[in-house]
This record gives structure tokens, C-alpha cells and sequence, in this order.
């Protein structure tokens, strides 16, 4: 586990979305490697919803519609850098992608084969889809919280 810099908890968003009914996410090329949601800490000054925007923007290029909100996670060990807590939210992208040079690839996955490529998730990512899976089975569409952005 890395060390903490301090004794800081940071607040996060996640993004759940999708372009051309695929989902979004980005295979980090720094540690922890693997694939993850697009997300990322929140700035002094921002809401969780601006977070969110602005996050997706700088990780894929794309711009995102905020639908609504998922859920919060905030297991002390979901992150091996530190104590974070991360809403998640739901949303649609448009635009061109564009990878974030040296840090991530931006990739299209198809849920229907979420089984395949679960392992591949880095922090508790996986649980969040999975999550989010049972959910949208049990009640059909997945609708979240409105927001007001």
C-alpha cells in the first residue's frame, strides 16, 4: 500500500458513462495500471458535478452530460494512495476522443462482455460496475439523482 502524504481525506467523482452506447473508461499507463473509471479529485472551489465535467474532459477529450448520481463509495482501502472518497455519477459523452498524453488511453468497452475484462479494473472499479450492473437488472434503466449543474 503506498504511503499517504498526510492525514487528508480526498473527495473524488466517477464517471459512469458512454459514447455510442459504449462505455467510457481509460487504461492508466502509471501506477496503478490497469483500466478505471474516468475520474479524478476534487479542486478547492468546485462542486462534485463540476469535478466530474471537468475530469472527463481532461482524461478523454469528450464532453459529458451529467444525468444523474449513482452512489458514493468510501472503503479506506479502495485506493492504494490514499483515503478517498468518490461519488459516482452517471452521464453521456460526446465529441472526439483525445488520450491524455503519457497518462492514460481512452477505451470503448462494451458491458455486455463486462465478464472478460472485470479483473482488469484497478481500485474497486470493478465493484462500482458490478454495482451498477445488478442495478440496471433489477430496475430496468438506471435513473439517477437529477442534478442541477
Amino acid at each position: 500500500m503506498a504511503k499517504k502524504k498526510n492525514n487528508q481525506i480526498e473527495s473524488c467523482a466517477d464517471i459512469i458513462a458512454f459514447l455510442d452506447n459504449k462505455l467510457v473508461v481509460i487504461e492508466r499507463l502509471t501506477e496503478p495500471q490497469g483500466l478505471a473509471l474516468v475520474g479524478g479529485r476534487l479542486d478547492l472551489g468546485e462542486s462534485l458535478e463540476q469535478c466530474a465535467v471537468r475530469e472527463f474532459k481532461e482524461e478523454t477529450g469528450l464532453n459529458l452530460k451529467l444525468e444523474g448520481q449513482f452512489k458514493t463509495y468510501s472503503d479506506p482501502k479502495r485506493d492504494p494512495r490514499g483515503q478517498k472518497v468518490s461519488t459516482v455519477f452517471l452521464g453521456n459523452a460526446k465529441g472526439k476522443i483525445k488520450n491524455e498524453s503519457g497518462k492514460t488511453i481512452v477505451r470503448l468497452v462494451d458491458l455486455k462482455n463486462f465478464n472478460k475484462f472485470k479483473k482488469y479494473f484497478v481500485f474497486d472499479h470493478g465493484k462500482i460496475l458490478k454495482d451498477y450492473l445488478n442495478y440496471k437488472t433489477k430496475n430496468g434503466k438506471v435513473k439517477g439523482n437529477k442534478l442541477r449543474v
